[in-house]
């Protein structure tokens, strides 16, 4: 019987690297999938939020570092986080909080109703939170967990760094906001044409940024047969004021 949960925890057991893989690729490799097939754009750290960009990796490497500590089954103190009930709920959990993270950057400014519907966003809030919130947290509980000598303290030192960095970019991104996801157009499954106004506290951070369409340069989305025709200069309906700038627990995205 897996010490880990069933599918979800078939990397942890598989080991270090199909644990790094499968956390990289749920982020930033498919977010960067679907930003380029359906976005249009290449994603770009300048960009994005630096916990989804630069910080989401480092955990993918933190939950790796987890897993060649503890091996294939974690230590039998933490081993409650890794199968059963507890790591179920604590997926759930995750689930609420990033669709209450939905709804509330959408409320206080951060995004439009057309950004808030990108399908990097949708992925973000309904599968990043839970699926790597248990990819991480279970092999790198179990990692701090487990016994080891000088060199595996090194390994847990790297892990809390990887995690302090995390949380870091976090609190860095509550006050720098960027563009995170595109307003996007579901009838024609492409981002609206470009210019998108400045109706959010997302759209007027990256309208600040030079050469704000060089991201989209390779990627047409406006008809030939028929002119763009720009976001209107309004607010998402209970959005908020427009010189808000607040972001509620952003969490990398």
């Amino acid at each position: 019987m897996s010490a880990w949960l069933p599918l979800l925890g078939a990397p942890l057991e598989a080991g270090p690297l199909p644990t790094f893989a499968v956390a990289f690729a749920i982020s930033p490799g498919i977010p960067a999938l679907l930003a380029l097939v359906m976005e249009r754009r290449l994603l770009r750290g300048k960009r994005e939020f630096v916990a989804f960009f630069y910080g989401d990796p480092l955990l993918a490497l933190a939950a790796a570092a987890g897993i060649a500590l503890c091996g294939p089954a974690p230590a039998g103190p933490v081993a409650v986080v890794a199968t059963g009930w507890v790591p179920l709920a604590a997926m759930g959990c995750w689930l609420g909080f990033g669709l209450w993270q939905w709804w509330a950057e959408l409320h206080a400014g951060l995004y439009r109703r057309e950004q808030a519907w990108a399908p990097t966003k949708i992925w973000h809030q309904v599968v990043v939170y839970p699926a790597l919130g248990y990819l991480v947290t279970a092999p790198v509980s179990a990692g701090f967990a487990a016994p080891t000598g000088i060199s595996g303290s090194t390994a847990k030192i790297f892990m809390a760094g990887c995690v302090i960095t995390w949380i870091a970019a976090n609190i860095y991104d509550r006050h720098h906001p960027k563009l995170g996801h595109p307003p996007y157009d579901w009838r024609h499954l492409r981002p609206h044409p470009t210019p998108w106004g400045t109706a959010s506290a997302s759209l007027r951070a990256d309208a600040a940024l030079p050469s704000r369409t060089e991201a989209f340069s390779k990627f047409r989305t406006t008809r030939r047969d028929s002119p763009p025709k720009p976001l209107p200069e309004t607010d998402t309906p209970g959005a908020g004021p427009r010189n808000s700038t607040s972001n509620p627990s952003p969490s990398g995205s």
